[in-house]
């Protein structure tokens, strides 16, 4: 059974510290500053990119090691170091200060483990096997990610299905979830594929107000 209990965390404005600032702290820098986060970054030495988001203000950047506070206010954190006692240091003090953190590659350190993901457009799928295999998670998300996997071939619909699912509750209305799933078919996806937008948008309104109780037509 897998531990662990999967969330999509909302990190805008919420004071973020990376422990290292190499290629692996890099891509989770990168990460939490599309996620809107107030990033500090604790590290003697940093990549190119590092040092500059650091220098365009988009990073607070520490320059020099870990230190016993570092997590003061913060409300997530990442170790990103191949220094063992740092790690455990910072997880240490993440677990006096209920500080959410990641451990890179330690497992056992973690409070949370960071899932692989897979993006298109505004729909984000994230696989994780519970940390028994990172590997796996990363060749299913570039399988996912390929043009011959249709997983996310719906995500091209966000846009129609959100557009619909305002306008019913704009007008009071709802569909339950087996209506949304009936009137999700195969038509509708050509249409989103057709650039046939509206027409998608209408179909989905008239199969999702078709299943409520008392439509008359």
């Amino acid at each position: 059974m897998n531990p662990y209990y999967p969330a999509y965390l909302d990190l805008r404005g919420r004071r973020c510290v990376v422990i290292g600032a190499g290629v692996i702290a890099e891509r989770k820098v990168e990460g939490l500053l599309e996620a809107g986060a107030a990033v500090t970054v604790v590290s003697p030495e940093a990549t190119d990119a590092v040092a500059g988001w650091a220098a365009e203000g988009r990073v607070g950047w520490e320059r020099r090691g870990y230190q016993p506070g570092d997590l003061d206010g913060a409300w997530l954190a990442i170790a990103a170091t191949d220094d063992n006692p740092t790690n455990r240091a910072v997880h240490a003090e993440a677990e006096a200060r209920r500080v959410l953190l990641n451990v890179v590659d330690v497992t056992e350190l973690c409070s949370f483990i960071a899932p692989a993901t897979a993006s298109r457009g505004p729909v984000t799928v994230a696989i994780s096997t519970g940390g028994a295999s990172p590997a796996l998670a990363r060749k299913l998300r570039t399988q996912m990610g390929s043009d011959e996997c249709r997983c996310l071939a719906w995500a091209d619909a966000a846009d129609v299905l959100a557009g619909a699912r305002r306008e019913l509750r704009a007008g009071g209305q709802k569909a339950d979830p087996q209506t949304w799933q009936a009137a999700m078919d195969d038509e509708l996806l050509a249409l989103v594929h057709g650039g046939r937008e509206g027409e998608a948008r209408e179909r989905l309104l008239t199969a999702l107000r078709a299943g409520q109780p008392g439509y008359q037509g």
